[in-house]
């Protein structure tokens, strides 16, 4: 008897039979939000408000034109036992308005970022075409360093 106000996330995997539905969650998924909430044109704040006390309108939000790739960089042993502690060099080198970096297992150490966690950064490159997109985030992921780290190199694809 409760209605259902939130976000209704739906993971979809394409495959050679068609997409597929891998999972349902009632909040944001997480790297997908990094891809999806950047394309986003309205206030979200207000929209997010907006929905909680049920008046949200279909309008509210538009999508941006143009695409993003989100690519994660993975501490040395996720998704089993990430090792913690290693320095992370060249997350101050990504100044490019089309590039966002969101930090998720990162920590500060002594000497400066560390790695704190499995999923360590998420790299969201922007543009005008997928192929642009996909490239800055790339670019990105090749530019940061830390040891062990590795990431998917399928992604938008």
């Amino acid at each position: 008897g409760a209605p259902f106000r939130g976000v209704l996330y739906c993971g979809i995997m394409l495959t050679a039979d068609g997409p597929k539905v891998l999972e349902f969650n009632a909040r944001f998924g997480d790297p997908e939000a990094q891809a999806l909430l950047p394309l986003l044109e309205g206030d979200f704040l207000e929209a997010l408000y907006d929905c909680a006390v049920g008046s949200l309108q279909p309008v509210k939000l538009r999508r941006r034109k143009g695409y993003a790739v989100c690519v994660v960089l993975c501490a040395a042993g996720y998704p089993g036992k990430p090792r913690k502690g290693d320095p992370i060099r060249g997350v101050e080198a990504i100044d490019d308005e089309q590039m966002l970096v969101f930090h998720a297992g990162t920590a500060i150490g002594p000497a400066g970022l560390v790695t704190a966690g499995g999923r360590v950064l998420s790299l969201t490159g922007l543009g005008s075409t997928l192929a642009r997109a996909r490239a800055r985030a790339y670019e990105a992921a090749e530019r940061i360093r830390f040891e062990g780290k590795h990431y998917r190199k399928d992604i938008g694809s």
